[in-house]
């Protein structure tokens, strides 16, 4: 899988290039294109990844932390490269927009642990 994405890397910086010699005005809607279709080749790699992760943690009992954590880096990662998307093809106003919106999002997933952490020391200290 690695070599596989690091040549595909490689060729289609190549293509940029080229493309870019040529006059070819949409050069970066063309990288962005690309760098989506390598990460979909890694996405079910990701996922059965995700998956053995909550599978160990569901088994030591802190399923619900790690999810919480998972999807909060999940959330960073899908709305970081979003907005690098948005960045590299010159709309930094969308780029801040989506990285305003990932972090509500990052948030609103956090929350309700957050909510029982306090819910409990609150609890401890009464």
């Amino acid at each position: 899988m690695i070599p596989k994405v690091c040549a595909a890397a490689i060729v289609s910086v190549a293509l940029c290039v080229v493309l870019d010699s040529l006059g070819f005005r949409q050069k970066g809607l063309f990288a962005a294109l690309c760098a989506l279709l390598m990460l979909s080749a890694v996405g079910d790699s990701l996922s059965s990844l995700f998956g053995s992760v909550l599978s160990i943690t569901e088994q030591v009992g802190i399923s619900e932390a790690a999810g919480c954590a998972l999807r909060a880096i999940g959330l960073g990662y899908v709305f970081g490269f979003t907005a690098d998307v948005c960045r590299s093809l010159g709309e930094s106003l969308i780029a801040k927009v989506v990285e305003v919106v990932g972090r509500v999002q990052i948030f609103m997933v956090a929350f309700p642990f957050f909510e029982k952490m306090i819910l409990l020391g609150k609890e401890l200290l009464e």
